[in-house]
């Protein structure tokens, strides 16, 4: 097998292409950020597919794909015998545990027993979860010992982190986005007006609410508070992503005028979101999710729940309306509070949230920051 002259950073994730949801694009973000700036990446991804190991060699790197269904330890076996074969040529400097239950329960080990630095990509779900999962709290907490460095999403999980288990090497590296290429085109701009012109009436403001809905994602509290607010007939919901049957059967009693889309590339929202007002991200804990650097780059302001990477981007009134997680009441009342904001206002808090991403979370800084981590 042929090799490069330099060394790789073995990258091991359960979240990659194809798969969707926020966290495959970030890893994919971040990974083709690191191989355009040189850096050899072998990235394993365990996927649930019946096929063999596959591995093909890409620019800087190789992507390697372990199929892993109910049994994670013969998942791992299978990837360990591999990476020890007298025919396998790589050689690493780094493992990467890409968040995720398979990358924290496996990648400490393949560190001890290859004697390799582990560096823990924490992202928002896998941490929090597994604070309060019997399961996958000892596991967690073995990882974090192992680890040589811990990266963090957001300054609230830092936080977390060093109570909870003190650590030398702890990053705040929020996510970042390709600014450069996250624009609408005419014709995206144009979809988006017609749609909205034909589905909307005049006098209702569009909330659009996109990704992978689940629980944590508080849709069914959202949907409560726009109840309470006494401002349902001012709405309309534009929701694009896999939403749980409950949540579609609550809006239909709800009295709430609403729009369903499924789940799409998010390249293909590009016509979707001009069509909004602003986004809901009512999360009950989340970690920094791409929706919110994608609707701020576009100037469109956040109705949120105060937590997560929204605490360290939103502030009140300037580019978004924040409420506490949870808070049916304070959440009711940040609606009100965007009902009652003038087109000139809204468009003002837009552009204040669009400055902030581009200047600060764009994905150049994202990729120079993980850069200094294997300097």
């Amino acid at each position: 097998m042929q090799s490069g002259n330099s060394s790789y950073i073995l990258w091991i994730t359960e979240n990659y292409f194809p798969n969707t949801g926020g966290m495959a694009q970030s890893c994919d973000r971040i990974v083709q950020g690191l191989r355009d700036r040189g850096l050899n990446i072998g990235l394993v991804h365990f996927r649930a597919t019946k096929s063999s190991v596959k591995m093909k060699t890409v620019n800087h790197g190789f992507n390697m794909v372990v199929p892993v269904n109910e049994d994670e330890a013969h998942a791992y076996n299978l990837l360990y015998n591999f990476l020890i074969n007298p025919g396998f040529k790589y050689e690493f400097s780094h493992i990467i545990a890409f968040g995720g239950y398979l990358p924290i329960l496996g990648a400490p080990i393949i560190s001890r027993l290859l004697n390799i630095p582990l560096i823990i990509l924490l992202r928002g779900n896998d941490f929090d979860v597994a604070l309060y999962s019997p399961r996958k709290r000892d596991m967690l907490f073995y990882a974090l010992n192992t680890s040589r460095t811990i990266c963090t999403v957001s300054k609230d999980q830092s936080d977390k982190v060093q109570k909870l288990y003190p650590h030398p090497d702890i990053r705040y590296i929020p996510n970042g986005l390709d600014v450069a290429s996250w624009s609408p085109h005419k014709s995206e701009q144009e979809m988006a007006a017609d749609w909205k012109q034909k589905h909307v009436p005049a006098d209702k403001k569009v909330i659009g609410i996109f990704g992978q809905l689940k629980p944590k994602k508080g849709i069914d509290s959202f949907i409560d508070a726009i109840i309470r607010s006494g401002h349902a007939e001012s709405l309309f919901l534009l929701i694009t992503g896999d939403i749980y049957p409950e949540f579609s059967e609550r809006l239909e009693v709800s009295g709430i005028q609403y729009h369903i889309s499924p789940f799409i590339d998010r390249y293909e929202l590009l016509s979707w979101y001009p069509a909004c007002d602003a986004i809901a991200i009512p999360s009950f804990y989340d970690g920094m999710p791409n929706v919110l650097l994608e609707a701020g780059a576009l100037g469109i302001p956040i109705i949120s729940a105060n937590t997560g990477g929204m605490k360290d981007i939103l502030v009140e009134g300037e580019n978004g309306f924040l409420f506490h997680p949870g808070d049916e009441e304070g959440c009711a009342m940040a609606i009100k509070r965007f009902i009652n904001c003038g087109t000139a206002t809204l468009s003002k808090m837009g552009q204040n949230i669009k400055q902030l991403i581009v200047n600060q979370y764009n994905g150049n800084i994202e990729v120079e920051q993980y850069l200094k981590i294997f300097d």
